[in-house]
């Protein structure tokens, strides 16, 4: 149960319900001193909250904006340029499955891939001779089922990108293309021909799955950060506002002490709507931070 509570809270749930739960959190924490039975005797506090509200917000909105900004940017390419990565991305396409037009979706891209590398896998049974190692069994069990079990998540997520990314980060790619090695080292080429061959495809198949992580992971990140920027751009008029309108309400008291539910009412309203921009931040940097840690080295290395 915790194993799926952390998968969902770090990659595989809705960004906006686990900022909903994150909001919730941090408003019943805050906000414990309000429904107390003790009345407001000082505006000061309200005074600062408001403030330190508004200063963060405006902080936190423009610095998530700016960072966004600098990597979008890099998109910003001249037609050479952008030319070429097309067509290194077709070809790499057309070289990672072997048929005439693979499929442009990357869910049905992956899924073919899969099923071409649980194949290769499985054919792995009928080649190697009875006498198996740990390596043998490994590639040869655990392997497909590994496979299987990507297949089936892939296109379960809320979004397109991340119900790819997210069944991705399962599989230890520089070992099983380490294990490949070591079994090609144990055979000699002669005797062993469709072995090795099959060795080299599920290699080569391995490689290809862990070039689609990262490159569908590079546009997976760009899209989250897009949508948080986003995000924070509509909340933000409202959480920067409404400190403000407090601000304001609290200068037309001519006493030190405020009506009770005047002063409830709006400090409720503001410190919860003013903590959405907090809330959604950390949502979403959760998962990126998270995905990043999973692609952290690239094949033939592990971190």
């Amino acid at each position: 149960m915790d194993d799926r509570f952390s998968r969902w809270l770090l990659l595989s749930g809705d960004r906006f319900r686990v900022a909903t739960g994150i909001l919730v959190t941090m408003a019943v924490v805050v906000l414990i001193p309000l429904f107390s039975q003790f009345d407001v005797r000082n505006l000061t506090p309200l005074i600062y909250i408001a403030s330190a509200l508004i200063g963060g917000n405006i902080t936190l909105i423009t610095l998530v904006v700016a960072i966004n900004q600098v990597i979008l940017s890099q998109e910003l390419k001249s037609p050479g340029a952008l030319r070429d990565e097309i067509d290194q991305s077709d070809d790499y396409r057309q070289a990672a499955l072997d048929q005439p037009a693979p499929p442009t979706d990357p869910a049905d891209f992956l899924q073919q891939l899969l099923q071409q590398t649980q194949e290769h896998a499985d054919s792995l049974a009928e080649l190697l001779p009875d006498s198996t190692s740990g390596t043998d069994t490994h590639l040869i069990d655990e392997l497909p089922e590994e496979c299987a079990q990507i297949s089936e998540e892939l296109g379960t997520g809320p979004d397109k990108l991340s119900s790819v990314i997210v069944p991705l980060l399962g599989i230890e790619y520089a070992t099983h293309i380490h294990e490949c090695n070591q079994l090609e080292s144990d055979y000699e080429r002669g005797e062993h021909e469709q072995l090795l061959s099959t060795l080299d495809a599920l290699s080569a198949d391995l490689k290809n799955l862990d070039i689609a992580r990262q490159y569908f992971t590079t546009a997976f990140m760009k899209e989250e950060l897009a949508k948080l920027s986003r995000s924070l751009l509509y909340i933000g008029v409202l959480a920067i506002s409404l400190p403000v309108a407090l601000l304001i309400q609290l200068a037309t008291f001519p006493t030190a002490v405020a009506p009770m539910p005047t002063v409830l009412v709006f400090t409720l309203l503001t410190v919860v709507v003013g903590l959405v921009p907090l809330a959604l931040l950390i949502a979403f940097i959760l998962r990126v931070a998270a995905v990043a840690q999973h692609i952290a080295s690239i094949t033939p290395f592990m971190t």
